[in-house]
């Protein structure tokens, strides 16, 4: 789970080949399941790295990319996952999958030799950093940030359902009509998925963080979306439907920080509910803030991170 919009696609991909430097960050190629996905580093401060996994799937770092502040005290990395954004996009609906997509993460993470580390997941972003800990284990991470987590799509579902109440009869209607007749390409639908998003993934774009959230909009992998999500965060129809991993959240024995937006898709309550079976686990909310944190609110969402990879990075 996380954004999708239909539009052409937006700015430079990037360029196969080996590390180099870009305005913004060093890059390189990492081979996968599938093709190669394409990694960026902000910074290189000497504290433990931060490794950033994306929301989706199929939403490419970009939005994420005020966390690269964090760079003065450590390097951090972000990688577009396969399928979107600067990487390899194949149309091959059996890469669509939880255990490719940790597969993948281990590649990424062995290849910058990242042995100690810090996770931040967000979104979808969160259920791929869970299932590589559960898969792969715990070894040399150091503590885990969970942003707008997704633990159980059964309370993602029900919460989501719930917030489509706070849109106009008409859009209530659009959506309904296009989960019954499956046309989700309707001008109604699309009209009726800016306003839901509008409210709760990202209400407060700037003039600084709206060309990231575009850029992330416009390369968009759909095809692994639909495939596991579905058309958009409220009609999810996709594999990740079936997601359930609160039984399992008390193996986690890692420091993990449940970050929430106040208007958040994943709302703090959810983020509670989640801590509470985790353990040591705790939560913060960022004010005013939806799904999109790093969008609404970098500073404040920089700032609680800072403090906790700076608590466990001994």
């Amino acid at each position: 789970m996380g954004l999708t919009r239909r539009s052409a696609f937006f700015g430079a991909v990037a360029a196969a080949g080996c590390a180099h430097q870009t305005a913004s960050a060093t890059e390189g190629r990492v081979a996968v399941i599938g093709g190669s996905v394409v990694w960026r580093r902000f910074g290189d401060g000497p504290r433990t790295p931060l490794l950033v996994v994306h929301g989706g799937p199929g939403a490419p770092s970009d939005y994420l990319e005020p966390l690269g502040a964090l760079g003065d005290e450590r390097a951090v990395y972000v990688w577009d996952q396969l399928g979107c954004g600067r990487s390899d996009r194949p149309s091959d609906a059996s890469l669509w999958t939880i255990e490719r997509f940790v597969d993948e993460m281990a590649r990424v993470r062995t290849a910058l030799g990242l042995r100690r580390v810090h996770v931040l997941g967000q979104s979808w972003g969160t259920m791929l950093t869970v299932d590589y800990l559960l898969r792969r284990g715990e070894a040399g991470v150091k503590s885990v940030v969970l942003a707008g987590p997704i633990m159980s799509a059964r309370r993602y579902i029900e919460d989501t359902r719930r917030m489509l109440g706070e849109l106009s009869a008409e859009q209530q209607a659009a959506v309904a009509e296009a989960e019954r007749t499956g046309d989700f390409a309707s001008p109604a639908y699309k009209a009726a998925t800016e306003a839901f998003y509008a409210l709760h993934i990202a209400r407060a774009p700037t003039a600084v963080t709206g060309p990231l959230l575009e850029r992330a909009f416009g390369g968009l992998g759909e095809e692994s979306y639909v495939a596991m999500n579905g058309p958009s965060e409220f009609s999810i129809l996709g594999s990740l439907k079936t997601y359930e991993r609160e039984a399992e959240l008390g193996r986690i024995r890692t420091p993990l920080l449940y970050l929430s937006g106040e208007f958040d898709t994943c709302t703090p309550d959810a983020a509670r509910q989640y801590a509470a079976q985790t353990p040591g686990a705790r939560v913060e909310v960022v004010a005013g803030a939806a799904h999109l944190t790093t969008i609404d609110a970098p500073d404040a969402t920089n700032a609680i991170v800072r403090a906790f990879l700076r608590e466990h990075d001994g």
